[in-house]
């Protein structure tokens, strides 16, 4: 009987240690695994630094800039960090200036002209950020100008 008794208790800890090695092991797995963005990314979905050498302002109605004055040279130039986060939280930095804004506070897009931006809207100012990183473009609505932002001349 104590034999028996002996055996049953083994096995019943043998299958206690086992089950409890087989959970560890597992949260261990979970843990492990990267279930977030790419690592690569360092978190972000998009993640660039611009500098721009060049400003062009002009004037807009709801069809598009027009009346542009001269392009010139800025010195120090521009310089315009954009972040992106994979949830949609947006970190936008104007000459160290930070800005955070919601998802609900940007829209992502294209126009034929310079291509996918990102478009800010802030009280009555916008900002868009070309993607490509050659242009920038501040709209300052109340007066009805446009100030483009320029890496080189085209």
């Amino acid at each position: 009987m104590v034999n028996l008794l002996h055996k049953n208790f083994t096995k019943t800890a043998l299958f206690k240690a086992s089950f409890f090695a087989v959970l560890l092991a597992a949260l261990l797995n979970l843990v492990a695994c990267d279930l977030g963005p790419d690592p690569n990314a360092d978190g972000a979905r998009f993640n660039r630094r611009f500098h721009y050498y060049y400003v062009q302002d002009c004037r807009f109605d709801a069809i598009s800039a027009y009346d542009c004055g001269p392009i010139h040279s800025i010195s120090p130039s521009m310089t315009v960090g954009l972040r992106i986060d994979s949830d949609g939280l947006a970190t936008l930095n104007l000459d160290g200036d930070r800005y955070y804004y919601l998802e609900s506070e940007y829209s992502e897009g294209f126009d034929e002209e310079y291509g996918r931006y990102f478009h800010f809207y802030q009280d009555d100012d916008e900002l868009t950020v070309y993607k490509d990183g050659f242009t920038m473009a501040y709209w300052d609505n109340n007066s009805r100008l446009v100030t483009f932002y320029f890496y080189d001349l085209y």
